[in-house]
């Protein structure tokens, strides 16, 4: 099997893999959404953050426990303006909610043909 096939799955599987981590983070956020003085919590790829120029900028960024170190970033918002300083908009999250998940679907098609011509190329057919 070519080198770069196995490398384009792995990506694919990385994608996916973080898709499903940021969708529980974000659903933590709703779980939150009326708890005083919680601020919000957001998994940004650091490979994306990089090409566009950019970098961690400040050491009270989270690391991403349980992930690749450098491939991704914990970062936790600001308090929010409402009485209870709460940092969660409950019509943000649920637009970013639907969106990863749009995301982790099309990945998963991706990952699936991709499945389906290796099975090709293996069978012969």
């Amino acid at each position: 099997m070519n080198q770069s096939f196995g490398s384009t799955l792995d990506a694919v599987e990385g994608a996916m893999r973080f898709r499903v981590t940021r969708q529980s983070i974000l659903s933590g956020n709703v779980a939150n959404t009326d708890t005083p003085g919680y601020r919000r919590f957001e998994l940004e790829l650091e490979d994306s953050l990089a090409g566009a120029g950019l970098s961690r900028t400040n050491a009270k960024h989270l690391s991403a426990g349980g992930l690749s170190a450098g491939r991704y970033r914990l970062e936790r918002g600001e308090y929010g303006t409402r009485p209870d300083r709460n940092g969660v908009e409950l019509d943000h999250e649920l637009l970013e909610i639907s969106r990863n998940a749009g995301a982790f679907q099309q990945q998963a098609e991706v990952f699936s043909r991709l499945l389906a011509l290796r099975r090709v190329a293996v069978e012969g057919r």
